[in-house]
């Protein structure tokens, strides 16, 4: 297991280098003794990594503030701002995407270095306990330095795991398929006759159904009501969301991160043009924004607008 742990955290330090954009490197692996149940620590952010081909599970387990550092250096973070207080909710959205991907990269490589194929590999940040493998399992431990900073990355697989890994041989081929069996023989005047009477013992399929004969009857007549005396009133009280829209536009990740109170940014709609007005997020009008005793409104000024198509 010592040269698939130091393969896997080598690959953990190519996916940092390529994500933070810094040169990264990992320390030898040293395995950990496995006797405790894994905990859900706060400060510690942990992946489930799934290899379908081979049925091999493992958790790798991230210094979540380290990867928080890196995920600064992703976003081009200034110096004199880095590290300024905690993290905020799309900051973890990506450190929780950052650790999948650094997972992901690990399973990917345990697959080559086992010959297995790797397809479908997949990892997802869990909070849940029960997801880890209970004892005794085995855990490597291996530092990982990218420039400046320095963290610490754990992988651990239980018993059922570790036994589903198959170590190939130095220098062996991957594992082919079987060769196909002997073509079969060409029947014999034994073998049909026997196959005849077989088959004249099997049960007999059942015959086809009938078709079924329906009565003829008259379509019952749809009355119209009368004007004004339709029955509304059981819609009438269904709530519906309206939205007023004054434009739209698309921004990257980078920049929406880097928003500040007084930033800037540009809609796709000129100030003189209507906005549009949608109800359930559906288009129904388009009008001009007034004032009513000091509140926002907005009168329509062109209801089921024809929607523009590219």
């Amino acid at each position: 297991m010592q040269p698939l742990a130091d393969a896997m955290f080598a690959a953990a330090a190519g996916a940092f280098s390529k994500l933070a954009g810094v040169a990264a490197s990992a320390g030898p692996a040293e395995p950990e003794p496995g006797d405790a149940s894994i905990r859900v620590e706060p400060e510690v952010v942990a992946t489930l990594t799934r290899i379908p081909s081979t049925g091999v599970t493992f958790v790798s387990r991230f210094v979540k503030a380290d990867v928080g550092h890196v995920v600064e250096l992703m976003l081009g973070t200034p110096p004199e701002e880095a590290g300024s207080g905690e993290m905020d909710a799309m900051q973890l959205s990506i450190v929780a995407e950052t650790v999948a991907q650094i997972a992901t990269a690990m399973g990917e490589r345990l697959g080559a270095e086992t010959q297995t194929a790797p397809d479908g590999t997949n990892s997802e940040v869990v909070n849940d306990a029960a997801s880890f493998p209970v004892p005794p399992f085995t855990s490597f431990r291996a530092p990982i330095t990218l420039g400046d900073l320095q963290t610490s990355v754990a992988v651990d697989f239980d018993g059922i795991a570790l036994g589903k890994i198959e170590i190939p041989a130095p220098g062996s081929a991957p594992v082919a398929a079987p060769p196909p069996g002997p073509a079969p023989a060409p029947p014999t005047p034994a073998s049909t006759a026997a196959a005849t009477v077989a088959a004249a013992r099997a049960p007999r399929p059942s015959s086809e159904g009938q078709p079924v004969a329906f009565t003829t009857m008259t379509p019952t007549q749809i009355r119209t009501a009368t004007p004004g005396q339709a029955n509304l009133d059981l819609v009438h009280d269904v709530p519906l969301e309206i939205s007023a829209v004054l434009g739209q536009t698309e921004l990257s990740l980078r920049e929406v991160v880097a928003m500040q109170p007084g930033s800037v940014f540009e809609l796709d709609k000129l100030s003189t043009e209507p906005i549009d007005l949608y109800v359930n997020k559906i288009l129904i009008a388009r009008g001009e924004v007034v004032v009513v005793d000091d509140k926002f409104a907005v009168k329509i000024s062109e209801l089921n607008p024809v929607v523009d198509k590219l």
